[in-house]
């Protein structure tokens, strides 16, 4: 997913002594501990010598153990979003298996091999029906597709001679509707019957097979790849790579389809063809809907451009295409009737790089794009005319941040500028507009935002496209600057890596803190240990974004079409969890629905002692209202600390030993 809300980590030095070491529970494992993970469902995964465990992160205590499976790798790992199931997928030069396990009852629900597949080369999970599909070689040799339950881990169905050739291979993701299973391959799509896998109809399309990036492999003294780790690395990447996709909207008797080069729809029932089939001048990234019809944005590289970049590797994109004058068409906006698939436009919009955010206002389309070497731009798009109001995207300096509709135009901002476009000229025309170095701010609501940029908190008045000088002179300690901007139902939060500040909404100073940064040697091993803490968020965050912008409107809702992407399929699970009896999926709904409480806190790298030791580092978590500490926790004697933040579990989780976890709460 692209955009994310970022968790604030700040250092702080204080008086040796001032922090106990009090851990909430320790965990021993018989074993050497190689890897955890913090899972959707909360249970905390660790991988070990021995055995998979899942251990409670409120007490500690190993809820399961899965001793079954050999030599489980980080490697082998991969979480299905959204769902209490993860994946481990092993691989070998001529077997390979998934195995599915509930995390938080401990359940294996599936091993392929127990099921008769003796290699997987494709795994497509089907959120609507709680399944997987596995296809791959079965124990005759034979390919076969195969629909696993996820409920209870049951095969519904199995077929060995369900393609016209051993050759094809699956593409797509599947489209999944009330009466069968949509699925294509590099030669045709097919309806199944999904409870007997048989096949309803075809239809003849060509999809080409998506291609990886190439990796360096370590490969054995025969030139071989090497088994274990860099044979595992890829086994969940290659099993659920596609280049195709299906998907339905307000008519559920019709499906529509796109890969690399088209884009179509049928009739469900059928297989009928309703459109005549869209040419794509690239791939697609983004569809939105509108009054004027389905707006269908196209990236600016194709699969030919990739490969030749990467020597033969290539990404989930299609074939090149040139235009009559053998020009190579690249991003661009298409409009095309929902019933029919035509074409509203005479012409194609052509856009500078792929669409990283958009704003929808009346017949005005504003996308902001950007290209792979870090230009970006914003086009005014009149969509009655299908024309570009700006002879050409204007070009813009920084990643767009933000995007509002005001009186004067459009308001836009960026790391580096604020400005405000003329909607009909694309002119830059307001006087207050500036430039400056990493420029920060956030919406209070669509009224009102705020922005930090040259010492100064700004306050800007979207419905007078105005903006005034707020707070000045703001100076951090340490010779630091801002670099993040939060608005809270109490004031304006400002941070830095050493600073924190809270301004009241009368533009008073609340509260502040400050602490020297910890010594070099300490901030690069406290460093290293904030890779794992960062990744672990990741889920948090994506759940929390997703939470916050369902509802909103406009940049200052969901004008990030990733975002889009993550809060659609957020709700689509939300659906089924709320009619799943299993508490499992009610795990992952009570998590959903704390991330506004895990908002209200931040963690800061410490360092606890006198001196700038790694033996002296610990964690600080502060409350983001009043600026108190709400929990120390000092690792202890470890030189290179190796931890991870659940924000929504309120837990802190520290490797302390080889074979040790220990878990803070707060």
């Amino acid at each position: 997913m692209r955009k994310m809300i970022l968790l604030s980590i700040l250092f702080f030095t204080v008086m040796a002594g001032f922090a106990q070491k009090a851990t909430d529970w320790t965990k021993s494992f018989p074993s050497k501990v190689k890897w955890y993970k913090i899972t959707d469902a909360g249970v905390l995964v660790v991988g070990t010598n021995d055995a998979l465990y899942g251990i409670n992160p409120g007490d500690g205590k190993e809820t399961w153990k899965i001793d079954q499976i050999e030599n489980i790798q980080e490697e082998n790992y991969d979480p299905i979003e959204g769902t209490p199931y993860i994946v481990l997928a092993k691989r070998g030069l001529l077997k390979s298996s998934n195995n599915i396990v509930d995390v938080v009852t401990g359940k294996l629900i599936a091993n392929t091999r127990d099921l008769g597949l003796a290699a997987i080369t494709k795994r497509i999970h089907l959120m609507k029906n709680n399944a997987v599909l596995f296809y791959g070689t079965g124990s005759t040799g034979k390919p076969t597709l195969m629909m696993v339950n996820l409920s209870d881990g049951q095969k519904v169905w199995e077929q060995a001679k369900l393609f016209e050739k051993n050759s094809e291979q699956i593409v797509s993701e599947a489209g999944e509707t009330s009466d069968g299973i949509f699925i294509a391959t590099n030669r045709n799509i097919y309806k199944l019957n999904k409870q007997t896998g048989d096949i309803l109809y075809s239809v003849d399309m060509k999809s080409d097979v998506p291609v990886a990036a190439p990796k360096e492999e370590k490969k054995s003294m025969f030139g071989l790849p090497k088994f274990g780790k860099g044979i595992d690395a890829g086994a969940n990447e290659q099993a659920t790579m596609t280049s195709a996709d299906f998907f339905q909207k307000d008519d559920k008797n019709i499906i529509y389809f796109w890969n690399q080069d088209i884009l179509t729809a049928f009739n469900v029932a059928d297989g009928k063809e309703v459109w005549t089939r869209v040419e794509l001048p690239s791939p697609i990234t983004n569809i939105l809907y509108d009054t004027h019809g389905m707006l269908v944005a196209t990236s600016e590289k194709t699969q030919e451009d990739v490969s030749k970049a990467s020597k033969g590797g290539g990404g989930l994109i299609g074939k090149i295409k040139r235009s009559s004058a053998g020009k190579k068409n690249r991003a661009s906006l298409l409009c095309l009737d929902m019933n029919t698939g035509a074409e509203k436009w005479n012409s194609d919009v052509d856009l500078q790089g792929d669409v990283m955010a958009y704003k929808l206002n009346g017949s005005k389309l504003i996308l902001a794009t950007a290209r792979d070497q870090g230009t970006n731009f914003i086009s005014i798009v009149n969509l009655d005319e299908g024309k570009s109001i700006t002879k050409k995207p204007l070009s813009i300096k920084g990643e767009i941040r933000d995007l509002q509709i005001v009186p004067q135009g459009l308001y836009y901002r960026t790391e580096d500028q604020i400005n405000i476009l003329d909607l009909e000229t694309g002119d830059k025309t307001w006087k207050k507009g500036f430039s400056v170095k990493n420029c920060s701010g956030s919406n209070a609501s669509d009224k009102t935002g705020y922005v930090y940029a040259n010492d100064i908190l700004y306050k800007v008045d979207f419905e007078k496209g105005d903006v005034a000088e707020w707070v000045t002179g703001i100076k951090f300690d340490g010779k630091e600057e801002p670099t993040s901007v939060q608005v809270r139902e109490n004031g304006v939060l400002l941070t830095s890596d050493q600073n924190a500040r809270l301004y009241g909404f009368d533009a008073t100073q609340k509260w502040h803190t400050y602490q020297p940064a910890p010594g070099r040697t300490m901030a690069g091993k406290l460093l290293s240990g904030m890779g794992g803490l960062a990744s672990a968020m990741v889920s948090a965050q994506q759940m929390a974004q997703s939470a916050q912008l369902s509802y909103a409107k406009g940049y200052y809702g969901s004008t990030d079409p990733a975002m889009d992407n993550s809060i659609k399929n957020a709700n689509a699970n939300a659906s089924n969890f709320a009619g799943a009896a299993a508490s499992s999926f009610a795990s992952i709904s009570r998590r959903f629905k704390a991330t506004r409480e895990a908002n209200n806190y931040m963690a800061m790298l410490t360092n606890f002692g006198n001196s700038n030791q790694a033996k002296d580092a610990g964690v600080m978590m502060i409350d983001k209202s009043t600026g108190k500490e709400v929990r120390k926790m000092l690792f202890g004697d470890k030189k290179d600390p190796d931890y991870k933040l659940d924000e929504l579990g309120k837990v802190v989780f520290y490797k302390a030993d080889g074979n040790e976890i220990q878990g803070f709460t707060f």
